[in-house]
Order: structure tokens, then C-alpha cells, then sequence
């Protein structure tokens, strides 16, 4: 699964989980094309939000991350980089 790859699973989760500020904008075209990082907290993710996005990641590329662990990560770049690390391993 390449960088891009992740980057779509990531985005379409958010957007089926509706998160305001990401769906529809062009900060989650810039966030897939990898011209810029959201932290997490700018994006103000709810639990089923959080949920949606673990299960999607998982579903897609076999990489568990609980929900709880996602703010540990910062930005949705970590999180593409823990994504990566787990699949090189």
C-alpha cells in the first residue's frame, strides 16, 4: 500500500464520518496530494469519527490503531508514517 493509498483511506473515512472541517474541502485534497498536514486537533474528530477512521485503516491495510491512540499521533501525517512503518515491518 503506498503513501497515497493511505492517504485516500484516511480521507475517505473522515469523509464518511462527516467531520466538518475536513469533508468536501480543499484541505483534504491538499491533505491526499501530501501538500500539507492537519493536526487532529484542528479537525475536532468525535469518537465515532475516531472509530470509522481506525476500522476503515484496518479494514484497508491490516494495521490496527485504537481510537484512543490517535491523538498520540498528532497530525494525520503520523499517522500515514505509523501506517507505513507497520506495513514495512
Amino acid at each position: 500500500m503506498t503513501e497515497l493509498e493511505i492517504r485516500e483511506v484516511i480521507a475517505d473515512a473522515l469523509d464518511y464520518a462527516a467531520v466538518p472541517r475536513f469533508r468536501g474541502s480543499e484541505l483534504r485534497n491538499q491533505f491526499v496530494a501530501g501538500a500539507t498536514d492537519i493536526l487532529f486537533d484542528d479537525l475536532e474528530i468525535d469518537s465515532l469519527a475516531a472509530m470509522e477512521l481506525c476500522i476503515a485503516l484496518e479494514t484497508n491495510s491490516g494495521v490496527s490503531i485504537l481510537p484512543a491512540e490517535l491523538p498520540e499521533f498528532g497530525t494525520l501525517g503520523a499517522l500515514v508514517k505509523r501506517v507505513e512503518s507497520a506495513l514495512a515491518a
